[in-house]
This record gives C-alpha cells, structure tokens and sequence, in this order.
C-alpha cells in the first residue's frame, strides 16, 4: 500500500485523539519506530502493517472497523487530500462529479508510481439523483472505500444515502432527505 494512506491514518489520530492514542496504537500494531512515521506518500508500505495500524487504531481507540473507516474517510476528504490533491478538487461542484472522477485520478496519481495498486471503480449506472458504483481491490478494504465516499459527502456538505448492494457495490443517493 502506498504511504499517504498510512500517512493519513497517523496525522489524523495524532490530530483527533493526540500523541499518547498514536504511540500506543503504533505499539500495539509493533510498529512503535519513530521512523515509521517518516515515509515517502509513494513508498511501498507492506499491507500487513497498515492493517495492523488500522486493527490495533480500532482496539485502541473502541471503534468498530465501520467508525473508524467513517472518521479516516472524513479526515481524508475534508483535511488531508485537498492539502495534497488539490487540482483534484478544482472545478468540481459536488459529491457526484467527484466520485465519478475518482478511476481516472487514481489511474493519474498512480501512472509514474511504481507498484501502485490502487482500488478501481466501475460505475455501473448512473442517473441525475444516484450513481451505482463497484470497488475492486485485492485489499478488499471495503469499510474504507464507503468511509471515503461519506467523507466525499461531508467535502460537500451534501446528504449521501449510501446502500450496500453486495461486497463491493454500493449505490449512492444524492442529496436524499431524512425521514
């Protein structure tokens, strides 16, 4: 897995929960080397490790996989990706036209990089009020990819109602209303 999704996860522990949380988490996941901190966003970082961060972030923290996917896929998408992807956002208006570019960022972001094994989408309908969207990723990280697309929600202060068809398709609603 790249680093920047590494890098993520730790800076948003460290801002919503401080030092202690990461430190104990790291050790936890016996990743507790202050190096491991200081990677490249491109670096190969083996699999194992980030799903040990996250599992031992989850424990640490008495979060379900659900809860801490939701809270990383905010942070990502409110925090850290427009710090970093910021052309991503430019002339996007809304939570649609952005997940509907995500395939294509992914396959710009990831073209120069090594190993890069990003998830992919297929967008399988896609009508005025909702897309229906399959994810597909050996990772088979899921809970992250449905965090993300909420996150994209709150990115644009839009109301997402986010259905799970099966494993790994979800159909989203956009701009549904409460009731």
């Amino acid at each position: 897995m790249k680093g920047v999704i590494p890098i993520c996860l730790m800076e948003m522990i460290m801002a919503k929960f401080g030092e202690n949380k990461l430190n104990h988490i790291l050790k936890t996941a016996k990743i507790y080397d202050r190096n491991y901190l200081h990677f490249l966003p491109t670096e190969d970082v083996p699999d194992a490790d980030v799903l040990n961060v996250i599992s031992a972030s989850c424990s640490t923290l008495n979060f379900s996989l659900e809860q801490l996917a939701n809270e990383f896929g905010e942070y990502w998408c409110v925090t850290y990706a427009p710090k970093i992807y910021a052309p991503y956002f430019n002339n996007v208006t809304c939570a649609k036209d952005f997940l509907m570019k995500m395939q294509k960022i992914h396959e710009r972001v990831t073209r120069t990089i090594p190993n890069a094994s990003p998830p992919s989408f297929e967008y399988i309908s896609n009508a005025p009020s909702h897309l229906i969207m399959k994810y597909s990723s050996n990772r088979n990280l899921q809970p992250l990819w449905i965090g993300l697309i909420k996150g994209v929600g709150i990115a644009f202060n839009e109301k997402l109602d986010i259905k799970l068809l099966d494993a790994n398709t979800v159909e989203i609603i956009f701009g549904a209303v409460d009731g």
